[in-house]
């Protein structure tokens, strides 16, 4: 439509010259004076019109190809630029979850760390003995356990032990195993079992007591 209007353009102004110059020739002609001839035979300009139509036409053409030409590559600029950003969206969304990844994991290392350094403890209590004669042969049996992370390597087993009513903290309550602390004695090794949610930590614990109740308390430390 841009080419056809061009040389529309174009043919119509030189159409309308040619008329114009046609006119002052049949002027000049009534006042008897020679025509010019500055324009030419007819055929000679009319043939200069369908030239400049032509010439104009091609050369509105010529512009809206340039303009389709340079709206193409401004597309594949566009398009180029657009596919870089959307690469780097990509990357920079992969490194940020990679260091958000990074950066949980060693939150969660340091947090265990805390808590094996802290110690993770286990209590349990027992009634008092019942029977007639009761001595460590017959005393009350009983495994005090803790749970920690199944790949943890324990460094250290702590263990207390104090009557149910007792006013004291369970620092000044420490024990030693196979230790009598009245009526009440930790025994054998630590056992250690893997379980499906960590790894029991375990410690067996006797008492005799005929007067009130005992409480055993076993706190294990360990390294992640």
């Amino acid at each position: 439509m841009a080419a056809l209007i061009g040389a529309s353009a174009t043919f119509i102004t030189a159409l309308l010259q040619l008329l114009l110059n046609a006119r002052r020739q049949a002027v000049e002609r009534a006042a008897g004076k020679p025509a010019s001839r500055k324009t030419g035979n007819w055929l000679a300009i009319f043939a200069l019109m369908l030239a400049a139509a032509v010439a104009g036409y091609a050369f509105s053409e010529y512009q809206v190809y340039r303009d389709r030409e340079d709206s193409r590559l401004l597309r594949q600029e566009m398009q180029t630029r657009l596919r870089d950003i959307g690469e780097a969206a990509v990357r920079l969304e992969r490194a940020g979850l990679q260091r958000g990844d990074e950066s949980e994991t060693q939150a969660r290392l340091a947090a265990e760390r805390r808590r094996g350094a802290e110690g993770v403890a286990a209590i349990i209590a027992l009634p008092p003995c019942t029977q007639g004669a009761c001595s460590e042969a017959n005393a009350l049996q009983a495994s005090v356990c803790a749970t920690i992370p199944a790949a943890a390597t324990v460094t250290e087993v702590q263990l207390y032990t104090q009557s149910v009513d007792a006013q004291q903290s369970w620092a000044d309550a420490k024990v030693q195993l196979g230790q009598d602390a009245g009526a009440a004695k930790f025994v054998d090794a630590v056992q250690e079992r893997v379980q499906s949610d960590g790894k029991e930590v375990c410690q067996r614990f006797l008492y005799w007591g005929s007067q009130k109740g005992c409480m055993a308390r076993l706190l294990v430390k360990y390294t992640p």
